[in-house]
């Protein structure tokens, strides 16, 4: 019986992964670019035709796409701050707990259990008009104010608030793993230079998890870009275009427009926003971490 080289064995391994990567990332993506280059009929069944790069000029042209980008990285950039400060808030909190840290972070990380359409219902009835919790306590304490948190001038910052309490408990605990990782020797120091809060948190917790806060900076930026069922949920892309995200462009344009050209060539723009702003963040703060 022949024995495998170790190349021939990594090979045969490895070849499960790839054939599902073929045809769970591969496949779909040349799909869609072809996809890109064609106009659709749904004329006696689907009907293709080559367009060249009109769908991506036409995008470009476009104010509803322009407008789509910038929601989007309004949406992303407020809901990675919101992120990453709750979920630094709920580790540092429960770095300082000693009994009953497991259950009281087993209730904190119930968030991220739930799943995204649930998290859109929730919030929309929590932030939204009438029915939010906001409207209750005003009239509770005699405001007898309607408060809308996903109004037109802050419905981002409302989308975010849902976004984060589903994302930070993952968040908080991966920073909990780093922060119990420090030497109690080092805030003993801290201590003995009579260091308040501020700087034990600048010079001994923050060196530990610098790389951790760059990974789920990355992290939640590309999350909050291809987020879909919140906005839907939570907003349904208004009020008028207010929150209509580049991924709710994509589904109105493609399902309810049926336009899957113009669609697909959205989501490959969509694709290089996600490169590009990945590769930002590593040149101006992961290239300092590794």
């Amino acid at each position: 019986m022949t024995e495998l080289s170790d190349l021939q064995f990594a090979l045969l391994v490895t070849l499960p992964v790839l054939l599902f990567l073929l045809v769970i990332v591969v496949f779909p993506l040349g799909y869609a670019f072809w996809l890109s280059f064609h106009s659709t009929r749904f004329v006696d069944g689907a009907r293709y035709s080559f367009c060249g790069f009109d769908n991506y000029i036409a995008a470009w042209q476009s104010p509803g796409f322009w407008n789509a980008v910038a929601v989007s990285l309004h949406f992303a950039m407020v809901s990675t701050v919101f992120t990453l400060g709750i979920g630094l808030m709920i580790a540092l909190i429960l770095a300082r707990i000693g009994r009953g840290r497991g259950f009281i972070f087993s209730l904190a990380f119930l968030p991220w259990a739930i799943s995204d359409y649930a998290t859109g219902v929730i919030f929309r009835y929590v932030l939204g008009g009438r029915s939010s919790i906001f409207t209750t306590l005003s009239y509770l304490f005699g405001f007898n104010t309607r408060v809308n948190l996903l109004a037109e001038g802050i419905v981002i910052e409302g989308l975010a608030l849902g976004f984060a309490w589903h994302l930070a408990p993952l968040v908080a605990f991966f920073l909990l793993a780093g922060i119990r990782t420090i030497p109690v020797r080092l805030y003993d120091l801290a201590e003995l230079d009579h260091c308040g809060p501020w700087s034990k948190f600048r010079y001994v917790t923050l060196p530990y998890i610098r790389y951790s806060l760059f990974v789920f900076t990355t992290i939640s930026c590309v999350f909050a870009l291809k987020t879909f069922e919140l906005v839907y949920l939570q907003t349904g892309g208004g009020p008028g275009i207010a929150s209509a995200t580049l991924t709710y462009f994509i589904y109105k344009e493609s399902i309810l427009h049926l336009n899957l050209g113009y669609g697909a060539a959205i989501s490959l723009y969509l694709l290089l926003l996600f490169v590009a702003l990945s590769l930002f963040l590593y040149v101006v703060w992961g290239r300092k971490e590794v």
